[in-house]
């Protein structure tokens, strides 16, 4: 039983840290794409 307690906590820690790190690379990244394309859409505007 503690072995399976070990490999639960370690799925769940690892989990998180991807987590974590998923969010630090793609959020940054989407928050650039949605600002550019927001100043893009301002010049750009459509007739």
């Amino acid at each position: 039983m503690k072995f399976i307690g070990f490999l639960a906590f370690l799925f769940v820690f690892l989990m998180a840290f991807w987590c974590l790190f998923f969010l630090a690379s793609v959020i940054p990244y989407f928050i650039y794409v949605w600002l550019r394309e927001g100043r893009l859409e301002e010049n750009q505007i459509p007739d």
